[in-house]
């Protein structure tokens, strides 16, 4: 399991929204990684939505909006392999990330 301790997350349902500024030369693999994401956490359980958008102007950063059940379905997804790949920072995807942790309105 991923370890939660650095993100305020929290308790129950929650939402993270978000910018991935990517490395300009990796933003096309980058891209193709997280068209695999996406489609996987349809089917992931704890996952209640799951969104990434490539921004139309600024092509090397990626807007996100994920909601999840739980910070143990956060940290399964997390563990996935794939997102394991994404997070190394040798495989240096990354230039930033900013994200924000929220509890959705009305739960």
């Amino acid at each position: 399991m991923t370890d939660l301790s650095k993100w305020d997350i929290p308790e129950g349902e929650f939402c993270i929204f978000g910018k991935v500024f990517a490395n300009p030369e990796k933003a096309d693999e980058l891209e193709a990684i997280y068209a695999d994401t996406a489609r996987a956490a349809q089917s992931e359980p704890g996952i209640v939505h799951y969104t990434i958008a490539r921004d139309r102007e600024e092509r090397s950063v990626f807007h996100f909006f994920e909601r999840y059940t739980s910070k143990e379905a956060f940290a399964a997804h997390n563990s996935l392999p794939v997102i394991r790949k994404l997070l190394n920072p040798e495989n240096n995807f990354f230039r930033d990330v900013e994200a924000k942790f929220m509890k959705p309105v009305g739960l």
